[in-house]
């Protein structure tokens, strides 16, 4: 990763209460990040995801080193990103919540990569481990996708603390 110039570099950073305030106002689509090792799985709703290349079709997601799902996917090299549909704004608080038997009662099947692909999503892209990097508590994940699909629906959004639909 490239370093900033010397005098950049020495800029102090912005208050975290004040970056919040900011990040805020991003609109983005929510998306339930699912990952599995062997017979473990979880899931976390996620907002930052973001497109990376067509060639070869890649995503990356950024996920809190503390999570639980931070370490099945370091294990298996594989997660999946299920965009949510504008309806299932009960989904995005179940795995928000960190529940601890998080697919018993969500409809899902297993993708090749052993990770849950949630049903009636707007979206899924099945996706393995090609790049990690960490960066503070996070790190971002680069996945090459290897399978995909897209239902047609509206996404559903969210900004400034609340689910909007589109």
């Amino acid at each position: 990763m490239a370093t900033l110039s010397n005098a950049a570099a020495s800029l102090a950073s912005v208050d975290p209460e004040q970056f919040r305030a900011a990040m805020r106002r991003f609109a983005s689509t929510v998306n339930v990040i699912t990952s599995g090792h062997r017979d473990t799985f979880n899931g976390m709703t996620a907002t930052s995801v973001c497109s990376v290349s067509t060639d070869p079709p890649s995503i990356l997601i950024v996920v809190n080193q503390d999570n639980r799902s931070h370490a099945l996917i370091e294990k298996s090299g594989a997660y999946v990103v299920n965009v949510l549909s504008s309806g299932q704004r009960l989904l995005a608080t179940h795995f928000a919540s960190r529940p601890v038997a998080p697919f018993l009662s969500v409809d899902h099947r297993i993708g090749m990569t052993n990770c849950p692909i949630l049903e009636h999503c707007e979206a899924f892209m099945e996706c393995v481990v090609e790049t990690r990097t960490s960066f503070g508590t996070h790190s971002v994940f680069i996945g090459r996708v290897v399978a995909s699909g897209a239902a047609g629906r509206s996404a559903l959004v969210y900004q400034d603390g609340q689910f909007l639909s589109t």
